[in-house]
């Protein structure tokens, strides 16, 4: 009679019934599938070296389960510990809360400024009870996973006069080089003399956001010769 293994696995009836339900149930996870199976095979008095290779496993991973059912006999062994790392400081409601105020105009929260800042970002945040505290580096960490970028606004022309195609359909049908609903010849030619796309306008006719000028800088380059 050959001597049995200290390491060898004695399943009862229901413990072997509910592991061969997990290995064969569609919702079981892979992980507690895999793991179901390897103490079903060291039950039937396999070693770690012929589960790993049946399994595809390497046989650290199948020693560790069979260990772990040996320790603490039962289907709750096979599930993963609870980790022990940190627990994150902000919630996901935080981080939603903090985006939707970075697409809202400061003037709506009554703040005196033309456009947001992740300082400005993070101060009003912690002010106004979205989170106790946060940080400008978090604050552009998060922005920076949407792309998002309150600082910077596009402006685009706005047309406020109701008969503006009215007006402007003779030079739309010069464009499509027609006159008077005829196609021009091709001899005939379009000359504008009162374009002047390069100027721009004096002043807006809609409420915008001034820009931010970029920072100037200069240099001062000495020279200075020997006298002969």
């Amino acid at each position: 009679m050959s001597p049995i293994s200290i390491d060898q696995i004695t399943l009862t009836g229901s413990e072997r019934r509910e592991l061969t339900r997990l290995t064969r149930a569609g919702r079981t996870g892979q992980r507690l599938a895999m793991r179901a199976a390897i103490v079903l095979a060291a039950a039937v008095g396999e070693s770690n070296a012929q589960i790993a290779r049946s399994l595809q496993l390497c046989e650290d991973t199948v020693r560790t389960w069979r260990r772990r059912w040996l320790a603490v006999p039962g289907v709750a062994s096979l599930g993963d510990a609870k980790r022990t790392g940190r627990r994150p400081k902000f919630t996901a409601v935080q981080l939603v809360r903090v985006k939707a105020l970075a697409g809202t105009p400061p003037a709506e929260v009554r703040l005196r400024l033309s456009r947001w800042s992740c300082p400005e970002l993070a101060r009003h945040a912690a002010s106004d009870g979205l989170c106790a505290s946060i940080s400008a580096a978090t604050v552009c960490r998060w922005l920076s996973e949407d792309a998002l970028k309150p600082w910077q606004y596009q402006t685009w022309i706005v047309i406020t006069d109701p008969d503006f195609t009215a007006k402007a359909h003779q030079a739309l049908d010069l464009y499509d080089r027609k006159w008077e609903g005829k196609p021009l010849g091709r001899n005939d030619y379009v000359i504008s003399a009162d374009e002047k796309t390069s100027i721009q306008a004096a002043a807006a006719a809609t409420p915008h956001c001034r820009t931010a000028r970029p920072a100037r800088w200069g240099s001062i380059t000495t020279t200075t010769a020997a006298a002969p």
